[in-house]
């Protein structure tokens, strides 16, 4: 499928001065050998990346001087290490739109999924999803697949995932310190057993959590933190009830039964149990479109996204990309 809303190959675009520092690299997702400084006379546009102040910053200046802007993220399967930790992104998303995890606006990512109801969309996304979970991929791949350590139980388990305090995909997709409160809440009041999925670095106590603080005293909530990949967790549980995070995806590709206290981009479509607060609902009149889980699949890897080989920033597809994650899993032995 042609992504004909991207920037035209080599423009001129302009970004703010902390993501042509922060990320060189970006240049080779557009074919131009450099970014510009989003002041900068005769640009074709202005790219922004995330939600934070430099991006506000440069949606104004775009505004101001008419020109078009693109929102960029990671994609849904990025690398092997850690962003944090400067591993280079096999893919990103760049929409014209709006940004996936805003739940108030439409996105690219949303019409794409809308009009993605196609049996050879399906067939793609098919194939798509039965690499991802075979390989037990994910959008960070750098732990071990390990079995977590769990108390046996014959109830129900039901995976909360907490997210860091700051995290803006949570107030975009409109949820709130109160979506974590009642989504755990609910969890308490089901039976079932009942498995925190927290941040090592919350644990440690360097981060805040929404959850994990309360999760700690409350009497049968089980924390965890283990260094172990996303595919060992989904492994074991019944269930996952997120706020907005990507795990519920993951669980999605797997067959799991995802619970959502907010409007990430896989909700309202008639694939999640939606426990959506007021901030959320805005979308529902949007998504009314009924794709299963491969069109969806299809639409966030390979229909959206932009995949290109970090060893020398050539195009690929998604297909080669779960390889050369793979290849490299296998060299850091990971697997």
């Amino acid at each position: 499928m042609q992504k004909d809303w991207l920037p035209p190959p080599g423009a001129r675009l302009g970004a703010t001065f902390y993501v042509r520092q922060s990320q060189p690299w970006l240049s080779h997702y557009f074919g131009v050998d450099r970014l510009e400084a989003t002041l900068s006379p005769g640009i074709g546009g202005v790219i922004l990346w995330g939600g934070r102040i430099p991006a506000k910053a440069a949606r104004v200046i775009a505004r101001m001087r008419g020109l078009p802007r693109w929102f960029l993220e990671d994609g849904f399967l990025r690398s092997v290490g850690l962003g944090k930790e400067n591993a280079l992104p096999i893919s990103i998303q760049i929409d014209d739109l709006g940004m996936p995890v805003k739940a108030s606006t439409p996105s690219r990512l949303e019409r794409l999924i809308a009009g993605s109801v196609d049996r050879d969309v399906a067939l793609l996304g098919a194939d798509i999803r039965e690499a991802l979970v075979r390989e037990k991929l994910t959008k960070y791949n750098n732990l071990p697949h390990r079995a977590p350590k769990l108390e046996p139980t014959t109830r129900r388990r039901i995976l909360l995932i907490d997210q860091v305090f700051g995290d803006v995909s949570v107030p975009m997709a409109g949820g709130s310190p109160g979506s974590f409160a009642r989504m755990l809440d609910d969890a308490l009041a089901s039976g079932a057993q009942c498995v925190v999925r927290t941040h090592p670095d919350v644990m440690a106590g360097f981060r805040k959590g929404y959850l994990t603080e309360k999760a700690a005293q409350t009497p049968g909530v089980i924390l965890m933190a283990d260094a172990i990949s996303v595919a060992s967790i989904l492994g074991v549980v019944d269930e996952v009830w997120t706020v907005s995070s990507q795990f519920g995806l993951d669980a999605m590709l797997r067959g799991i039964p995802v619970r959502c206290y907010a409007g990430p981009f896989y909700a309202g479509w008639g694939l999640t149990d939606d426990r959506l607060g007021e901030r959320s609902k805005a979308m529902l009149s949007r998504r009314t479109a009924r794709p299963n889980v491969d069109q969806l699949t299809a639409a966030a890897f390979s229909l959206y996204p932009v995949y290109r080989d970090t060893a020398g920033w050539n195009e690929i597809d998604v297909f080669q990309a779960i390889d050369k994650l793979v290849t490299e899993r296998r060299q850091l032995d990971l697997d």
